[in-house]
């Protein structure tokens, strides 16, 4: 058994780097909390949480604890359980606790926790440490010894205070990271709906991230290819380096509005209609950049991608009828009435009584003005 006085430094850090790895991905978390237990001379690990106001909570990840039992600590047992009655000792994180100073041994060896949680683990003395508290809701440590160790007393408590800011600024780190990550994920998400493409480029050309519409002009490889120097825009019969372009596109500040991007549209071989381009150089871009920091965003306007309208949108957000959505996201996509008549087999004059009708009901009164609300708003949204 490790002291607080005793236990080198490099074990100590060695610990808490474990901790913060833990914080940091979730898969780490039996190695980290196997040599806190260790350290404390354990049976058991674990990080759990609890909310004293609905007696709810349980164990998050654990080593030691009977697979059997892992789910029965908060499922059947926690109410149970009279180390966690009150609610006043965990009031402060940071504060460590032998289970003798919550409970009477009586108290606690008649209880159903006793018998059923612990009692079949071989299981007795425990030690709690509150990480961080919200309201009436904590995260917790749970250390627990055999009923024929000793139980813990002032130098197990004494190490796991030494401790203790350390985990807890590492659990505030990897929760302040999966934030981070979280939002990340949803921008990314969001991004998936936009019907033009989206592509953020590194400094060197390498592609960090993409979104739906930009994915399936990637799998064409007929305007934009992946090379071994990162992306590539087949132009006029040679490949030309994204990174050079973004590099030209950071160094030239033009006076107009537009100052930074470059815009240009590149002509299909197919004989399909020309994808138009523009890239936005990042803000945060600095003399001192390395290749693989974020650069520029690549915005790509690919005809023959464009995402279909949802007429049912349509009808929820303007109150068109059916037949009027259809027109609607028919004029949209680019047809005339001439060829949305055809295409409906219905007579031009019906078609021309729908537009009048959606005239009225989006507030718009030219084709041009419908049709660009329809696409810029959340109606052509890929869903």
């Amino acid at each position: 058994m490790q002291t607080s006085d005793n236990i080198g430094a490099a074990a100590l850090v060695d610990l808490v780097s474990d901790f913060y790895g833990a914080s940091m991905d979730g898969r780490f978390w039996p190695t980290a909390l196997a040599k806190l237990r260790d350290t404390l001379d354990a049976r058991i690990c674990a990080l759990a949480h609890h909310d004293f106001a609905s007696s709810t909570g349980g164990l998050q990840h654990a080593v030691g604890v009977d697979v059997s039992l892992i789910s029965s600590y908060g499922d059947l047992y926690l109410k149970s359980n009279p180390w966690l009655q009150r609610e006043d000792p965990f009031r402060v994180p940071g504060t460590v606790l032998t289970g003798m100073e919550l409970v009477s041994e009586t108290i606690a060896q008649s209880s159903d926790f006793a018998r059923h949680w612990l009692a079949p683990q071989g299981l007795t003395h425990q030690l709690f440490a509150v990480l961080e508290r919200q309201a009436t809701q904590i995260s917790y440590l749970l250390a627990a010894r055999l009923v024929d160790q000793p139980p813990f007393g002032e130098t197990e408590v004494a190490l796991l205070r030494r401790l203790m800011p350390y985990l807890q600024r590492g659990l505030r780190a990897g929760a302040l990271l999966r934030r981070s990550q979280n939002v990340r994920q949803v921008a990314l998400d969001a991004l998936d709906l936009m019907p033009i493409g989206v592509i953020l480029i590194s400094l060197g050309g390498a592609v960090l991230a993409t979104n739906r519409t930009a994915r399936s002009v990637l799998s064409d490889r007929e305007i934009l290819v992946i090379g071994r120097s990162g992306l590539e825009l087949l132009r006029e019969g040679r490949r030309v380096l994204m990174r050079d372009l973004v590099a030209e596109a950071l160094r030239t500040t033009p006076r107009n509005r537009s100052a930074g991007t470059t815009a240009f549209s590149i002509a299909r071989a197919s004989g399909l209609r020309p994808v138009s381009m523009l890239i936005s150089p990042v803000r945060s871009v600095g003399e001192s950049a390395s290749w693989e920091e974020p650069a520029a965003v690549l915005f790509v306007g690919d005809p023959e991608h464009a995402g279909e309208v949802d007429e049912a949108r349509l009808r929820q957000i303007y109150g068109l009828t059916g037949a009027e959505a259809r027109v609607a996201a028919l004029l949209a996509t680019g047809y005339r009435l001439d060829e949305i008549a055809e295409m409906l087999d219905v007579a031009y004059e019906t078609i021309r009584k729908h537009l009048k009708q959606i005239f009225c009901k989006t507030g718009t009164g030219r084709q041009a003005e419908l049709v660009r609300m329809v696409i810029s708003g959340p109606g052509g949204l890929s869903l």
